[in-house]
């Protein structure tokens, strides 16, 4: 399945899209905190394969190519505005009813999009938070301890990766922050959901998924994967491609 690239622009913010197929993006796929288009690796291609939609995955500013890169770590609210930023990217890139897939940060940010009400047909998250656990606290504190390996293996897929490592980690251990939570809202979810975790997770226990499923109600279920930690896509990238068709068919 061939790859196209387009640059794409939301007021100051200059941001990559690639897609796979010659349709209407039909499956959205958003990143983690330090992820970007190319963290994907072969997911998009697969599903697209598998499901004959046309996918379709970006980059937030300062992941991958896209700007601005940042300066400092991002305000408290910055999940908030993203999902606001990407409304308006499902515009640009005409995603009339798109099922979103959004793993980790972009799963939480999938959530907030759909707590507003836009039309999406159905929502996968793939580990993705709801509120601020201890174990993630701790992680990412852990994480800013080790800087200089994970800049050097940012640096790979990312143009600007010390900035993008100090915007995400230091919000997430920002005292602002750790107030962060969105379960009261997730009620607002119309869209069949399906919330999906690795029963290993390095950032949240098994419940994190059970709680936030139940805080959106019936239309949502949740599923533990056994022997899958939060790069799940990473560990097992056919069982992630498989979770993702399968959820296509039962949610089209």
């Amino acid at each position: 399945m061939t790859k196209r690239r387009e640059t794409i622009s939301i007021d100051d913010a200059r941001l990559t899209v690639a897609r796979w197929g010659d349709g209407p993006a039909e499956i959205v796929l958003l990143h983690d905190g330090l992820g970007s288009i190319e963290q994907w690796r072969g997911i998009p291609a697969a599903v697209a394969a598998e499901t004959g939609r046309t996918v379709v995955a970006y980059d937030r500013p300062g992941h991958g190519s896209s700007t601005p890169a940042p300066t400092g770590p991002w305000p408290a609210d910055w999940l908030h505005r993203e999902a606001e930023r990407f409304d308006r990217v499902l515009d640009t890139i005409g995603a009339e009813r798109p099922l979103l897939v959004g793993h980790s940060d972009g799963g939480s940010i999938a959530l907030l999009l759909a707590a507003t009400g836009r039309p999406i047909r159905s929502l996968l998250t793939l580990a993705a938070h709801s509120w601020v656990e201890q174990l993630c606290y701790d992680s990412i504190v852990a994480m800013r301890h080790n800087r200089a390996a994970i800049v050097a293996g940012l640096a790979r897929s990312n143009d600007h990766p010390e900035a993008l490592f100090e915007a995400w980690s230091g919000v997430w251990v920002s005292d602002e922050f750790r107030r962060w939570n969105i379960l009261s809202i997730l009620s607002a979810v119309g869209c069949p959901t399906l919330v999906a975790q690795g029963a290993d997770d390095e950032y949240a226990p098994p419940r994190h998924a059970v709680d936030t499923a139940a805080a959106i109600g019936d239309n949502a279920e949740h599923l533990l994967l056994d022997g899958l930690g939060h790069l799940l896509h990473h560990q097992d990238p056919d069982r992630i491609v498989g979770l993702i068709a399968d959820f296509d068919t039962s949610s089209a």
